[in-house]
């Protein structure tokens, strides 16, 4: 058997369950946004204002123990509770920012993924790493391309088509660790 510097096959075993219940819940939450995408994108841009929220509530409590004369710490509490709330009360707002920042995502996942592919190559299944790359590389080129009015739906479907490959690849590559097909 042939294995990368990169690659620990320990490693491998020890995470394949990980790595395929994380599979399935990713594929299982890409097909349903993929179904509704407007409830998908919806839902997107509401649980990140909830956890906008949720951290500026907790730096809140960090920033006044720790560094209550700090300007900088204030201004991040600030910043994280006011764009959560601005997600929040204008979710349709929100989906269209989000969607530009999703392409930015989309475009260095590509490159992370091109580079995963490389790192995994000769081990079976190191291909579906660079499809995931130019899956990802295709959905940030259609959302700058559908920006801003097709937001609304464009972000579901492409979250959701990303989850679902995402999903397979995780599912597949844990499979193949916890059976010991390295090579």
């Amino acid at each position: 058997m042939f294995i990368t510097n990169n690659i620990d096959k320990e490693k491998l075993k020890e995470f394949s369950t990980l790595s395929i219940i994380s599979g399935i819940i990713l594929a299982i939450a890409g097909l349903l946004a993929i179904i509704h995408p407007i409830a998908g994108s919806l839902a997107f841009v509401i649980f990140l204002g909830a956890l906008f929220i949720a951290v500026g509530l907790v730096q809140t409590y960090t920033t006044f123990k720790a560094h209550q004369k700090s300007a900088g710490a204030w201004f991040k509490v600030f910043m994280l509770l006011i764009t959560g709330i601005l997600l929040l009360i204008w979710p349709i707002s929100g989906i269209a920012a989000v969607a530009i920042l999703f392409a930015a995502y989309f475009f260095i996942d590509a490159f992370a993924s091109f580079q995963m592919g490389l790192d995994l190559k000769p081990l079976k299944g190191w291909w579906l790493s660079i499809v995931n790359g130019v899956l990802s590389f295709l959905l940030g080129v259609l959302l700058v391309i559908y920006w801003p009015y097709g937001a609304i739906w464009a972000v579901g479907i492409i979250v959701g088509v990303s989850f679902l490959m995402d999903g397979f690849v995780l599912i597949y590559l844990g499979y193949l660790a916890k059976k010991g097909h390295y090579d």
